[in-house]
């Protein structure tokens, strides 16, 4: 998987803030989510699946390096709309 592909599976699910990568172990296999831990749906969505433990924790790595650029990238896009005025945070 590529960063363009990681990118556009993370989007899909744009009502969801991915905050962190995962490992679950089921037999000899490992699948790799994605999470997010910040809103009520506790959401976790599967990302791909690894041969052994250090395939795991090197997917984990590469994949959390890409989660930070993505949500560095979205926040920066948020500023950017407010300070355009696209976006109103103000209490009515």
């Amino acid at each position: 998987m590529n960063f363009k592909q990681f990118q556009t599976r993370i989007e899909l699910w744009s009502t969801l803030h991915f905050s962190a990568v995962i490992s679950s172990q089921y037999g000899s296999d490992y699948e790799i989510y994605v999470t997010d831990q910040t809103s009520n749906a506790k959401g976790k969505l599967f990302i791909t699946s690894a041969a052994d433990e250090a395939e795991a924790n090197q997917l984990i790595k590469q994949f959390s390096l890409w989660l930070i650029k993505i949500n560095s990238e979205n926040r920066k896009q948020q500023r950017d709309r407010f300070h355009e005025g696209e976006i109103d945070f103000s209490i009515k």
